[in-house]
């Protein structure tokens, strides 16, 4: 069998789950992107590596990786019809394992009968103390949890590729920047502004660096999320005067720091580079 899982701590988790139980055992491709932030809409003359890689460009400036799951997915596909190997996604209660699962139907669809999953949304597993807990992705599942969920697995059904696939053509519809895991496998699209009510609470009447208030808004926020679009909004909120700050907005965010504006405190001067 062949896997497919997102992230790299995840699959470390499933490797070592490898080692564990041979017959789990396969090629694994990981998906490095999450699906849970930017721009989704490709179009047939750019594809969805280049709408990636661009959206990415944009909110990290010296971004200078090239977004390669879709080239990536495409060759892992060609390979298991080639070797006649099942595939199975591994699907946790996280808004980019469900917006991947969405995206992958499309590619799979053409291949009845070769995608499987194991889902383990809103199932109980025990973490390295013995203790009963619920995973929120395959990052926090123990490898020797892994192997349990062999029972899981499941083929794609016909009705589930007819219905979910139009989940993925409503989130490219939508193409906000933001989307949230609602429990199940439902996710929902948000302004690229939501995550900036967590930010605000991180920020206090005195200075500090903007990275501990970055830090501090992940914190707060249950989804899985890149800190560089935390990273991304704080800078936009000083280009707009939201808050008081010293040093550059384009410069690193070990040499800014922020506070609340008082009443009577006037205007920065944003100096970019």
């Amino acid at each position: 069998m062949l896997h497919i899982i997102v992230g790299d701590e995840a699959a470390k988790n499933l490797k070592a789950a490898f080692e564990l139980d041979e017959n789990l055992q396969g090629e694994i491709l990981v998906l490095k992107d999450t699906l849970g932030i930017g721009d989704l809409l490709s179009t047939p003359e750019i594809s969805h590596d280049s709408i990636r890689t661009s959206w990415w460009k944009t909110i990290v400036p010296h971004f200078d990786e090239e977004v390669s799951d879709e080239s990536r997915l495409m060759a892992f596909i060609d390979n298991a019809i080639e070797q006649e190997e099942p595939v199975c996604f591994w699907l946790s209660p996280c808004v980019s394992d469900v917006c991947a699962y969405y995206w992958l139907l499309s590619y799979f669809k053409p291949h009845s009968g070769l995608l499987h999953t194991i889902n383990i949304i809103g199932l109980p597993f025990l973490n390295e103390k013995g203790q009963l807990f619920y995973p929120i992705n395959f990052s926090q599942v123990p490898p020797k949890e892994f192997i349990k969920t062999k029972r899981l697995l499941k083929e794609v059904t016909i009705a589930e590729y007819e219905v979910e696939i139009d989940e993925w053509k409503r989130l490219q519809e939508d193409n906000t920047w933001v989307r949230l895991y609602e429990g199940g496998k439902k996710i929902v699209s948000k302004p690229m502004t939501y995550f900036d009510t967590f930010i605000k609470n991180s920020v206090s009447d005195e200075m500090q660096k903007a990275s501990k208030i970055v830090h501090e808004s992940m914190k707060k926020i249950t989804q899985t999320l890149s800190p560089a679009y935390i990273e991304y909004r704080l800078k936009q909120l000083l280009q707009q005067d939201v808050f008081q700050f010293n040093g550059l907005v384009e410069g690193p965010l070990k040499e800014i720091e922020v506070k609340n504006k008082g009443n009577d405190e006037t205007s920065n001067d944003i100096v970019e580079s």
